[in-house]
């Protein structure tokens, strides 16, 4: 009880720090365009989009994240794997021209999608975990929860309290600096880091809630981003008690063999309790927002940096293209209500890693940066839906660098580039070799790869032709396959 106390103590007195600087501003000109909405980013970390009770699933109930996703819809992790997706996020550049690999750093000085909110008038704060710093020594890399992030690798947010990376939600060692600029030394969160971290950006809303009902209303865009339900799959027990091994019901993808079926088995319990728990906690910050009367004057978006396969294909984790370590859920809602065309069932849409920054920015009115990549997809969220306005034919998919010599080999190994097209098409080659094709409308399981088969040569040279085109327009280098005509 004494470290509760203790947390609470210090995060009250990290949120009064705030209240001061934000009536001082942040560096940046102050006030606010009228009428401009607040956004909250709300980002777990190896979610797959299929893995919700709104998209199926039978083996998670996730009620709150229901509501605000309406029948949902899915997103595509571009690069799946945490630094590269992460770096597309903030800066909307593709992984090569920016996180290439795995604890590969984010260049210094390169704007981040912070660095245009604040500029458009926006309070911006940051919290939880952040993977763009690189890895700068063997000894970070066992406890990088502890790594230091120096101020000026915080992405241009106003406020910053996180971590590099850690893998540990149960022993999660935070740091940062306030609204003010001042360091907050590094402390030991004292609950599961989902929990916890919810609990700063609670306190968080609140103080946002005064300013305005002090006058002083000011827009903000602010960032949750947790490790859950990323491995090791454990949450706290009330949500582990719920799941056990023997009741998890497998993907028709999942082989039969004794071995993967087991681990899958054990590893989706954990994983399950985990999304439960995050479920629970969008769920304690949509009260607040409405509490707070800050719900219709928000948008939430909700995503994930990639899937796990846990088992599909007889692949584990991420950083392969098959759906489910591509696909993430996508959200947007605002007085906790979705966004977007009505639906009966999920949506597929092709919203791209790059698109996530430009999108939000849309979404608040406010052009996107021409050195931003990727494109605004905000007409997609909005209620009359995408009628005529342009969508993308296609989403660029890259593993540039798997970082095989860190000891990565079970889920990655050798380069690769792809495409998936609007049409339902999918097209991966490994350097100078084809290697899955599947159309997923026919076969959303991806159990019939179509890559060597020549009687679909003359699609495979279609999206070749488009992965090419993907590889020039993006300034990327990849070795293709030469295909038989």
């Amino acid at each position: 009880m004494g470290d509760r106390r203790e947390f609470l103590k210090r995060s009250a007195g990290l949120m009064a720090a705030a209240c001061g600087a934000l009536a001082e501003g942040d560096g940046r000109a102050p006030g606010s365009p009228s009428g401009r909405p607040n956004v909250l980013w709300i980002m777990g970390d190896q979610h797959r989009g299929q893995a919700l009770s709104c998209m199926g699933d039978p083996n998670v109930q996730t009620p709150h994240l229901d509501r605000i996703a309406g029948c949902g819809t899915t997103a595509v992790a571009g690069s799946p794997l945490c630094t590269p997706f992460r770096g597309s996020l903030l800066t909307s550049r593709y992984p090569h021209e920016c996180c290439p690999g795995h604890d590969r750093a984010m260049p210094a000085g390169m704007p981040s999608v912070a660095d245009v909110f604040r500029e458009a008038g926006y309070h911006t704060a940051y919290f939880g975990k952040w993977h763009v710093d690189g890895r700068r020594n063997r000894g970070a890399a066992k406890r990088s929860g502890k790594q230091w992030v120096r101020p000026e690798r915080r992405g241009g947010f106003g406020q910053w309290l996180g971590y590099e990376n850690n893998n540990a939600p149960w022993d999660c060692w935070i740091h940062g600096h306030d609204s003010s600029g001042t360091p907050v030394a590094p402390f030991l969160l004292p609950t599961f880091e989902t929990d916890a971290m919810t609990g700063l950006l609670l306190d968080y809303l609140g103080e946002q809630a005064r300013q305005s009902g002090a006058g002083q209303k000011r827009p903000f865009f602010a960032v949750l981003s947790v490790q859950p339900p990323h491995s090791p799959y454990k949450a706290p027990a009330e949500w582990m008690a719920r799941h056990r091994p023997e009741d998890v019901v497998l993907r028709p993808n999942v082989p039969g063999l004794s071995r993967i079926q087991k681990r899958a088995r054990r590893d989706l319990a954990g994983y399950y309790a985990m999304i439960e728990n995050l479920d629970w906690n969008v769920g304690r910050i949509l009260e607040r927002l409405a509490a707070t009367g800050l719900d219709e004057d928000t948008y939430v978006v909700f995503f994930s940096d990639h899937g796990d396969m846990h088992g599909s294909q007889g692949r584990i984790w991420k950083c392969v293209p098959w759906e489910e370590s591509i696909r993430t859920p996508f959200f947007v809602a605002k007085g906790n209500r979705p966004c977007g065309p009505a639906a009966d069932q999920p949506r597929q849409t092709l919203l791209n890693h790059v698109d996530i920054a430009p999108t939000t920015l849309g979404l608040c009115g406010i052009a996107p940066p021409r050195w931003m990549r990727g494109s605004d997809l905000a007409h997609l969220f909005r209620e009359a839906g995408p009628g005529d306005a342009s969508v993308p034919d296609s989403a660029y998919l890259q593993l540039v660098d798997p970082g095989f010599k860190y000891g990565f080999a079970e889920d990655r190994e050798r380069p690769w580039r792809g495409i998936v097209t609007a049409d339902g098409w999918k097209y991966a080659v490994l350097e100078g070799q084809p290697w899955l094709l599947y159309h997923l409308e026919e076969d959303p399981y991806e159990q019939v790869n179509l890559a060597l088969d020549g009687r679909f040569r003359r699609q495979r040279k279609k999206l070749q032709d488009r992965l090419a085109q993907w590889i020039d327009e993006t300034g990327d280098s990849f070795a293709l396959p030469d295909l038989w005509a």
